[in-house]
């Protein structure tokens, strides 16, 4: 150590001399002196990114697209990631952290760089500067528009809220807090780097008033420039005016919209036609289809084998056989052979003319009908007095919109001063019901023969296709019995349409359908479209259909009580026990064989009424009613009996000296003069029955 210590001792003035020479070159050069054993310590600092177009924008709550696409913590370092080269930007830049911003479809990055606090903010702009180069460089796009990415610096404070009533839109609303307001100028240098700006205003104008502009209505091109220049400004200051930048939303005005709404004179018409087009063009294949489904009975299980066999084996084996029995038994009055025949014959032959069966309440018209008609494909057993639209299977019916219609009549004639004639009247619908049906009836016939005929095709045995193959020839009585064959299908395809009750009330309410219903029945038999059935009790019916159908006679069945052996086996069966009451039999040739009497007798009996008891009951009950309606008894009557007491107490002396009267010289005694209008509203007051014969009254 000594000798080292004596070693340097000398040069110890070379060191001061070479420090001494070191300052002089250092005042006279300006340069510090590096000196390696210190390390200059720079501060970090912290600033912020804004992603754009990271993820889809949310414009809405029923919004879905941000579903579709990825949005979990790993998606979004990834796509950071690859937009911010790290390992490539100077500074020692660090990310910090990154919050997502999914409803303006970007993402804040929070990162740290090396700089002093003079150049702290020109660092961060060449950090930004470098990223936007590397976007352009490697072209990183979204995947959801194809759109690139871009990058900003936040200068700002962004606010981060979630309210969920605020959604981007191309609108800002940029609100001064501070004494002076910000002008255009300031506000299109801060915003433009943005994006493409459509407008500025300030509100109010400082060129209309005395006060200044308190906030300003910035409108950009595009919604994802919005959302960039908000996250990137929003608590900006300008010469000590802080900017508060929140969403606007839009007041779109839509020229269609208010020109149509001034002119409703010729809009309402307008909609009203295209309503009435896409109906006719939408809804009535689909009715067409419902009737003919209706007709053809397509969604019933009774028409297919399976079903029957299934039912059979299951449901059937658990009921009793005499419940099954019981409730299969057709009307005794269906078991009328004679004008069940006649009934098929008419069926049997092309429709040329309406069938007509008249007959007083419970002669057992519709059972007859039932009865001839059972081996059609129809199997509609509900009664007229439901809705026609049911009855027939059209659906869709809107109810409502007659409804709608009058309302707006009255809407159109309050603004307008004039009818526009929208409602649709129940007779007008009940017009389009009908039309339906005989559309649905004449599409139906070549598909059902075609399905006939394919059915018998799949019923010839293999045998028979052997042999004409074999001898490749067929004898004349073959080709006569395959055209009657032919003939047979072209009638057996030929639809049955029954009307029951028709008119079994003539009142001004339901005059307008019944002749609707006799005018439609009219339009399917000229085009031979269908066999129509009227079933009613009410005999004048045929003058009614001759308007309908003039120039031709009808085929007309008149039904009459049913003998008194019909009306026994009706009671035992009724009854279900062997009937031991000897009064019986003269109480029911009493009664006559109507089924509405039969009826009460029956009820009556089952409460453990002898049959003499029930026969005077039912008298009494009936001699009340004739005393009331037959002599207007009833005060409350009287002024609407179209026939005087006189008159209907002849006809009551007439009847009980035997049992018919001739028509026409009851119509020419002294008490009617040849009117016979008194003895019409008996009849149809069913007090008198009228029996008809080949179209004349008897």
């Amino acid at each position: 150590m000594l000798c080292r210590a004596r070693y340097h001792s000398k040069p110890q003035y070379y060191k001061y001399r070479s420090i001494q020479t070191t300052r002089i070159l250092h005042y006279a050069e300006s340069l510090p002196t590096p000196n390696p054993l210190t390390k200059t310590i720079v501060p970090e600092q912290t600033a912020q990114i804004y992603l754009d177009n990271v993820f889809p924008l949310r414009l809405s709550v029923w919004d879905i697209r941000q579903l579709v696409f990825k949005n979990s913590k790993r998606f979004l370092e990834s796509k950071v990631h690859q937009t911010i080269p790290t390992n490539e930007l100077p500074h020692d830049f660090t990310v910090k952290q990154i919050l997502p911003r999914t409803k303006d479809g970007g993402a804040i990055v929070h990162f740290s760089y090396k700089s002093t606090d003079t150049a702290k903010l020109e660092v961060a702009e060449d950090i930004v500067k470098k990223i936007q180069d590397h976007v352009k460089k490697e072209r990183i796009v979204a995947p959801f528009n194809f759109r690139q990415v871009r990058a900003f610096l936040i200068k700002g404070q962004p606010f981060l809220e979630d309210i969920l009533a605020h959604y981007p839109t191309p609108r800002l609303r940029v609100e001064f807090q501070g004494e002076k307001p910000v002008n255009v100028e300031s506000l299109y240098r801060l915003l433009r780097p943005y994006g493409n700006i459509f407008d500025i205003s300030l509100y109010p104008n400082p060129s209309a008033g005395k006060d200044p502009a308190r906030y300003a209505i910035v409108q950009f091109t595009r919604i994802r420039f919005a959302t960039s220049a908000r996250n990137c400004l929003h608590g900006y200051s300008v010469d000590n005016t802080r900017l508060n930048i929140v969403y606007e939303r839009q007041m779109r005005t839509n020229v269609v919209k208010d020109w149509l709404v001034s002119h409703p004179r010729i809009t309402i018409p307008l909609l009203a036609a295209i309503f009435a087009g896409i109906t006719y063009a939408v809804f009535d294949p689909i009715r067409i289809f419902f009737v003919t489904s209706k007709v053809t009975q397509r969604f019933n299980p009774q028409e297919y084998a399976f079903y029957r066999w299934l039912r059979k084996e299951t449901w059937d084996r658990l009921i009793q056989p005499d419940s099954i029995q019981q409730s299969t038994q057709s009307s005794p009055w269906a078991d009328d052979f004679e004008h069940t025949e006649k009934l098929r014959a008419w069926l049997a032959e092309s429709p040329e003319t309406f069938i007509v069966v008249t007959g007083n309440k419970g002669s057992g018209k519709s059972a007859l009908v039932k009865a001839a008609i059972r081996d059609k494909s129809a199997r509609n057993q509900s009664e007229m007095t439901k809705t026609l639209a049911k009855e027939a299977g059209y659906f869709p019916i809107f109810t409502w919109v007659s409804s709608i219609s009058g309302v707006m009549d009255t809407v159109v004639a309050a603004t307008t001063g004039q009818k526009a004639n929208f409602a649709s009247s129940p007779d007008s619908k009940m017009k389009d019901i009908l039309e339906t049906v005989a559309v649905a009836l004449r599409d139906m016939i070549p598909s059902e023969k075609e399905a006939r005929l394919q059915t018998k095709k799949k019923q010839q045995t293999k045998w028979k296709k052997v042999k004409n193959l074999v001898l490749n020839k067929k004898s004349n009585t073959a080709r006569e019995n395959e055209e009657e064959d032919e003939d047979e299908l072209d009638q057996k395809c030929i639809p049955v349409v029954v009307i029951d009750n028709y008119m079994y009330r003539e009142t001004s309410k339901n005059a307008i359908l019944w002749e609707q219903l006799a005018e439609w029945a009219a339009l399917l038999i000229e085009n031979s479209i269908a066999h129509v059935i009227f079933i009613s009790s009410n005999a004048s019916v045929m003058k009614a259909l001759a308007k309908a159908l003039p120039g031709k006679s009808f085929s007309n069945i008149t039904l009459s009580d049913a003998p008194p052996e019909v009306a026994m086996s009706f009671i035992k069966k009724q009854l279900g026990e062997e009937v031991d009451d000897p009064k019986l039999p003269e109480a029911i040739s009493a009664l006559g064989g109507r089924l509405t009497e039969l009826e009460v007798l029956v009820q009556k009996m089952k409460m453990n009424i002898d049959a003499q008891s029930a026969f005077e009951d039912i008298i009494t009950r009936n001699l009340i009613e004739i005393r009331k309606y037959g002599f207007g008894d009833s005060s409350s009557e009287n002024h609407q009996l179209e026939w005087t007491p006189i008159q209907f107490w002849a006809i009551v002396k007439l009847l009980a000296e035997k049992p018919s009267i001739n028509y026409d010289e009851l119509k020419w005694q002294n008490v009617f003069n040849g009117d016979d209008t008194p003895l019409r509203a008996m009849e149809r007051a069913e007090l008198i029955s009228v029996v008809h014969k080949d179209g004349s009254d008897l």
